[in-house]
């Protein structure tokens, strides 16, 4: 892994970036943060808080 993806700032505005994709097509944004979640330990935690800053439904959680 690349040395700047280890700076927490640097790491944020990439998974910022990728929270912007437009709103129709929110299901490819959460499919990409949960793939993003799973791919490292040091994408894991942001990558989870953004996917879940916007729970739709009790379904979900109720997954969990």
């Amino acid at each position: 892994m690349h040395q700047a993806l280890l700076v927490p700032d640097i790491l944020l505005e990439i998974f910022a970036y990728v929270n912007t994709i437009p709103s129709t097509q929110t299901t490819s944004t959460q499919k990409l943060l949960a793939a993003l979640a799973r791919t490292c330990k040091i994408f894991y935690e942001p990558a989870m808080d953004l996917l879940w800053t916007e729970i739709h439904g009790l379904e979900p959680l109720l997954g969990c």
